[in-house]
C-alpha cells in the first residue's frame, strides 16, 4: 500500500491524518446525539431554559472513545434567564436537576431514545443513554459581562459563582484557524450544495486534527490513570494558542506541543492557562491543587513530542512505521486508514492522477511523471 504524498514527512502526515479520520464520530452516532439534544432543548424551553451545545461536539473535535464500552460525551449548557440576586447556586442546580428528572419521566422515546437515568455530578447533571451521555451544566447570564453570551455557573462546592463563555470560546477557536476553516468549508460545499449549507461542526482543519491527535494520544497514554488525565479544555486551548497556520499535520502537531510551555503562566505562584474567551477562567486550576497532575501533563507532552520524532526517524520501512503509529494510536484505526488510503490510491491511479516525484515517491502532483493505470484480466495486464 502506497500513500499519496510528495515527501516522507507528508506521507507520515497523511497516514496520521487518515488514522485520526477513522476516529471521527460516525454520522449515525452524531444524529442520535443531536436528536436527543434537540428533544431535550424543546422540553426545557417550556420552562424558559435555553439549551445549547458546548465543547468538542460544537468545535468538531470529537474522538471516538478509546475503550470498546466507552461512551461519547455531549456537553450542554442549560441557561435559565434569572438574576443572580434571585437565586442561589444550590437552588439553580436543584431546579435544573428537577427539570431533567421530569424530562426522563415524561419522555416517550419518539424523537430519540429515552435516557436510562439522571445522575448528579460536581457541577452538572448527566443524562445516560445507551451509547453516549449528556452532561448538562446549569447556568445563568453573566449580567456584569459586556459579552451577550457570557454565563455564570455553580462551582463544585456551591459557594462561588464561576464565569465562562462557551459560545465565545468556539468563535475564538475558529479564529485560530480562520483561513484553513474557510478553505475546508469551500471543499465541503460540493457535498452540501453551497458553502453556507456546510455545518460548521463538520469542518476539519489541521488545527481540528491536531486537537484530535492529542486527545487520542492522551486517551491511550492515560488509559490506566483517568484521574490525572489532562482535560480536553486544557489541551484544546494550548493547541489553539500554539497553532500558527501550519498545513502539514506532523509539523502542526509538533509545533503546537513545543509551544505549549509558552502559554502556561505563573500568577502569584499559581499555574494559569486562561480561557481566551473569558477572563478569569483558569483551565489549569487543578494543577494548583494536585502538583502530580502538572508533572504528568509534562510527561505526556514530552511523550507526544518523542513519538512524533520517532515517526520521522523511522528508517526500517513502511511496515515498521505503521507498527510504530499503531502502538501510539491503536491498531484498528491504523489498519482502517491503510485500507482507506489504498482505495484512494487505486482510484487516483485509475484516473491517471498518480505520478512519480523526483524522490521516487508516489504523488498526485501534476508536475511529476505519470504512472499508468493497471487493469488485470486473468493473467494478462492491459494498458
Amino acid at each position: 500500500m502506497t500513500i499519496l504524498a510528495d515527501s516522507r514527512e507528508a506521507q507520515i502526515s497523511q497516514l496520521l491524518g487518515t488514522t485520526i479520520e477513522q476516529l471521527d464520530i460516525t454520522d449515525s452516532a452524531f444524529r442520535a446525539a443531536e436528536s436527543c439534544y434537540l428533544d431535550l432543548g424543546d422540553h426545557l424551553s417550556q420552562a424558559n431554559a435555553q439549551v445549547y451545545v458546548q465543547g468538542s461536539f460544537m468545535l468538531g473535535t470529537v474522538v471516538r472513545p478509546h475503550h470498546r464500552d466507552g461512551e461519547y460525551d455531549l456537553d450542554l449548557v442549560s441557561q435559565l434567564d434569572v438574576a443572580k440576586t434571585s437565586t442561589t447556586q444550590q437552588e439553580l442546580k436543584k431546579r435544573v436537576g428537577a427539570l431533567l428528572d421530569d424530562y426522563r419521566k415524561e419522555h416517550n422515546g419518539e424523537a430519540c431514545e429515552s435516557p436510562g437515568k439522571v445522575s448528579e455530578g460536581r457541577r452538572s447533571w448527566c443524562l445516560h443513554y445507551e451509547n453516549f451521555h449528556m452532561d448538562v451544566l446549569p447556568a445563568i447570564p453573566d449580567a456584569d459581562s459586556p459579552s451577550a453570551t457570557a454565563i455564570e455557573l455553580t462551582d463544585r462546592n456551591l459557594r462561588n459563582w464561576q464565569k465562562s463563555n462557551p459560545l465565545a470560546y468556539v468563535e475564538w477557536f475558529r479564529t485560530q484557524c480562520a483561513k484553513q476553516f474557510e478553505e475546508e468549508r469551500a471543499i465541503l460545499a460540493s457535498s452540501y450544495g453551497s458553502v453556507d449549507a456546510v455545518p460548521n461542526h463538520r469542518v476539519r482543519t489541521p488545527l481540528h486534527r491536531v486537537v484530535q491527535i492529542l486527545k487520542r494520544h492522551r486517551d491511550i497514554y492515560f488509559a490506566g490513570d483517568l484521574d490525572d488525565r489532562p482535560p480536553s479544555s486544557l489541551i484544546t486551548t494550548l493547541a489553539g494558542k500554539g497553532y500558527e497556520g501550519e498545513t502539514d499535520l506532523v509539523d502542526a502537531t509538533m509545533s503546537a506541543v513545543q509551544r505549549m510551555p509558552e502559554h502556561i503562566e505563573k500568577r502569584s505562584g499559581r499555574y494559569w492557562v486562561e480561557n481566551p474567551a473569558c477572563d478569569g477562567e483558569n483551565f489549569a486550576d487543578k494543577w494548583n491543587e494536585y502538583e502530580i497532575r502538572r508533572l504528568k501533563f509534562e510527561g505526556w507532552r514530552a511523550a507526544v513530542e518523542r513519538d512524533l520524532n520517532e515517526f520521522l526517524l523511522e528508517r526500517k520501512g513502511v511496515v515498521a512505521l505503521h507498527q510504530r503509529i499503531a502502538k501510539v494510536f491503536g491498531n484498528a484505526p491504523v489498519e482502517d486508514a491503510l485500507k482507506t488510503l489504498g482505495a484512494r490510491t487505486n482510484s487516483a491511479r485509475e484516473n491517471g492522477n498518480v505520478h512519480f516525484s523526483t524522490g521516487g515517491l508516489l504523488t498526485t502532483a501534476s508536475t511529476a511523471t505519470a504512472v499508468p493505470a493497471h487493469r488485470f484480466f486473468g493473467g494478462e495486464t492491459a494498458r
